[in-house]
């Protein structure tokens, strides 16, 4: 089973805008997470709240590799400074911001048996969806720190992060279930 992008094959027009509507969208949540949540942050690359966690399961469950893609461009407009000392570093950073979700949002819709264009997921499938993707995000960027380190001692950011990621989805998601509450008010 694939994403939605996969069932319903979108054209190129709609994967550039698709794209660079992740890609703002992520930068978008990235600083407004910055703004909100400073006081949050352990280091340049963990905060205990991580608003474009969400940004990113989305981005890959409605537009897969499109997705991916805008979230690379997203993180990698984030990555500043580490782009200017170490461009090869940030290219993986970014690459680690982006693919790992693609692979768990597969993964839980396959075991999900969610259908490819998403009809009638649960609130409780969204949170595995989350769960998933702050797994997968915190994991690949704390392996990856790890061989860096050439040590076990960056291990101890995966709890933060999976932390950040997973309460930073669910308050994306809480929001926006808010938000269509208020606007789309159910009648009966």
């Amino acid at each position: 089973m694939h994403a939605a992008a996969s069932q319903h094959r979108l054209s190129a027009t709609q994967c550039l805008a698709g794209m660079a509507v992740v890609a703002v969208a992520y930068v978008l949540c990235f600083k407004l997470n910055e703004w909100l949540f400073s006081v949050a942050k352990v280091s340049d690359y963990i905060s205990w709240v991580f608003l474009p966690a969400a940004i990113r399961m989305l981005a890959v469950m409605l537009l897969g590799w499109a997705g991916v893609f805008g979230l690379y461009l997203g993180s990698l407009s984030q990555l500043g400074t580490t782009l200017e000392a170490d461009p090869v570093r940030a290219l993986v950073i970014a690459g680690i911001s982006s693919v790992p979700c693609l692979l768990a949002a597969r993964l839980v819709q396959r075991a999900l048996r969610v259908p490819g264009d998403l009809a009638g997921m649960t609130g409780r499938q969204l949170l595995v969806f989350g769960l998933a993707g702050g797994l997968a995000s915190s994991g690949a960027h704390t392996l990856y720190f790890a061989l860096e380190a050439g040590s076990l001692d960056p291990l101890a950011g995966f709890l933060p992060m999976f932390v950040g990621d997973t309460a930073g989805t669910l308050i994306m998601l809480y929001v926006g279930a808010l938000l269509l509450n208020r606007l789309l008010p159910r009648e009966g």
